[in-house]
């Protein structure tokens, strides 16, 4: 088991999200000129976003949608161990994928990418989404998902919950035979 459970990680991630819900509300340029926003945009040569001077539309709903992930996965995160290890060993692999294809799309589909060259990219649907800042949020949260060993972590927990509850059945079953 690790040194942290996958739970305490997964309700850091959750507050991270509340955080930034906050700071996509009421001053979403302080996320757009984090350091690390654009250095990961300087090393991957993406564009930066200078649309975020100040709140928007745009940054509130985003704000929503962020809050909205944090508070609903700080609310699974704390549902009894059983529950909760079902829908995290359920919920992990998607978000992994779908955080590997926004990276990689972001990444490879950029104007000098792999696969950025082209009529099909100019006129690509998702070409507001290549910027630093995607990217950057994309990269730490399979940073958090993965690397941190969530998923790793959340199998070490379901063996753990099963020895314990094969432990209590066994113990109960002595108990029933005095």
């Amino acid at each position: 088991m690790g040194l942290i459970s996958g739970f305490t990680i997964i309700r850091a991630i959750s507050l991270f999200h509340i955080t930034a819900a906050y700071f996509f509300l009421t001053a979403p340029k302080k996320l757009v000129d984090q350091n690390v926003v654009f250095m990961l945009g300087e090393s991957t040569r993406l564009p930066h976003i200078t649309t975020m001077d100040k709140p928007s539309d745009a940054s509130a709903f985003l704000a929503l949608i962020v809050a909205f992930l944090g508070v609903s996965d700080l609310t699974a995160a704390n549902m009894t161990e059983e529950i909760a290890l079902q829908y995290w060993l359920a919920a992990v692999p998607v978000r992994l994928l779908f955080l590997f294809v926004v990276t990689g799309y972001v990444y490879m589909f950029k104007p000098d990418g792999i696969f950025g060259s082209g009529s099909i990219t100019r006129a690509s649907i998702g070409e507001p989404l290549q910027n630093s800042l995607v990217f950057a949020w994309g990269f730490f949260e399979l940073v958090a998902w993965f690397w941190a060993q969530v998923f790793t972590t959340l199998r070490d927990e379901r063996r753990d919950i099963a020895r314990r509850r094969q432990e209590k059945m066994l113990a109960d079953a002595e108990r029933n035979t005095l």
